[in-house]
């Protein structure tokens, strides 16, 4: 059974979320280090074949790239290494934070520094929702 991971990608922490095999269902799955990134993503094909990574890809309106955007491709360049084969794709995750931030309230959920976490799995989520709308 093979999955499609979405992640967002944070110089401390990332985001991921999965889908079911079928590419219906997308879940916010947890926020991990992103030192210990490469690590979690072992363990997660373990379970289950990753047919792709979809990367959240920090596009600065008015600067061109930056230091988030410096930390995306240094991981992406990480995945490729310990997961050849394996397609990668980036997509513009400008408005991610926000779009999740913006369902939690709605879901009743208190934004704070305790469950940032939370924020950028749910972003992780977005980013596959993103990819599957570009798809159709």
């Amino acid at each position: 059974m093979s999955i499609i991971l979405g992640l967002d990608i944070g110089k401390k922490r990332t985001g991921i979320a999965k889908s079911d095999s079928m590419g219906i269902i997308i879940k916010p799955l947890k926020t991990v280090l992103t030192e210990k990134l490469i690590e979690e993503i072992k363990e997660l094909e373990k379970e289950n074949e990753i047919e792709k990574f979809i990367i959240g890809e920090p596009i600065n309106i008015q600067a061109g790239n930056n230091d988030a955007h410096t930390c995306v491709m240094q991981n992406k360049a990480k995945i490729e290494k310990n997961f050849q084969g394996k397609e990668i794709i980036l997509i513009d995750e400008r408005f991610t934070s926000k779009e999740a931030q913006a369902a939690l309230k709605e879901q009743g959920q208190k934004i704070s520094k305790d469950n940032k976490g939370l924020i950028d799995m749910y972003a992780a989520g977005i980013i596959l929702e993103q990819y599957f709308s570009l798809t159709d």
